[in-house]
């Protein structure tokens, strides 16, 4: 008996919800048929039943799942005594089933006896938004997020050896970025981010303004300023320790900067913002 039965038109290529629903078992009504979604996966969350594809045949109970792809010829039905409940979710789209098949149940098609409690969740949550689903909510959105997150938790729990190729966009101004980031407490100039990352400083300049929309110099003065700042607010340093400690060797220099990216001095910063110093009463300065 079909509590929930929801489908949906597929809309995007990469990824859909094809259809969900709820089955509550009725002793000796099952199903056998062929396939003609593109994967289905079922979870048991009640009872008992008994599935049937080309691996096997397969005692289920709650807890256990087990996953339909397009073309299988199958058959399950709920035990006589025991009947089972069981929550499915179908899916399309050449993105999400690529990785689908990152996980073994792809090879398997059954997972026994394992903790798939976080499985259940996700499944029962697309379910019951998919009950709510209006023109004017947004759980189309909430879905697509629950459907990525099995796909995801599916890999996780169910591994199997898989490689994918990560292209990653201007590999040069990330190196850069790190660089930069790791090492700000240091005298370090532009040269040697440049160096760093084995480009020219013209052309890591060209690269800056084209990603981050700032030069090189400006990004550092602002991890720069970011850290003097959070010093400022939660330690009691000299202003001149937390000059050296942000790769500053003249305190006047970092003075000059830090007034003119707040656009008030240090000490003001530290007499406004500062927790350590409302906190334990200790001095500005």
């Amino acid at each position: 008996m079909q509590v929930l039965w929801k489908k949906f038109q597929k809309k995007l290529i990469d990824a859909n919800l094809a259809e969900c629903g709820i089955e509550v078992g009725v002793p000796n009504v099952g199903y056998k048929y062929c396939v003609f979604q593109q994967a289905v996966l079922h979870i048991v969350t009640e009872g008992e039943g008994i599935f049937t594809c080309e691996n096997g045949t397969y005692h289920l109970q709650a807890g256990d799942i087990f996953l339909l792809e397009r073309g299988m010829e199958v058959e399950y039905k709920p035990s006589f005594s025991n009947p089972w409940t069981y929550y499915w979710v179908g899916m399309s789209g050449k993105q999400l089933l690529t990785y689908l098949s990152r996980s073994s149940i792809v090879d398997n098609h059954v997972i026994l006896s394992k903790d798939t409690k976080d499985i259940k969740y996700i499944i029962q949550k697309i379910c019951n938004l998919a009950q709510s689903i209006q023109s004017n909510n947004s759980h189309d959105i909430l879905i697509m997020q629950y459907i990525y997150q099995l796909v995801y938790v599916l890999q996780e729990k169910f591994p199997k050896h898989f490689t994918v190729q990560v292209d990653i966009v201007n590999e040069a101004i990330q190196h850069a970025v790190e660089y930069i980031n790791s090492s700000y407490q240091q005298d370090i100039t532009i040269v040697d981010v440049a160096k760093s990352v084995n480009i020219s400083r013209s052309h890591l300049f060209k690269l800056f303004k084209q990603n981050l929309n700032c030069s090189p110099k400006e990004y550092l003065t602002y991890i720069r300023m970011y850290h003097a700042s959070q010093l400022l607010i939660n330690t009691n340093l000299l202003i001149s320790e937390i000059s050296t400690k942000i790769g500053y060797k003249d305190p006047l220099l970092f003075s000059k900067n830090f007034k003119k990216h707040f656009e008030i001095s240090a000490s003001e910063y530290r007499e406004c913002f500062s927790t350590y110093q409302n906190n334990n009463n200790l001095p500005s300065k």
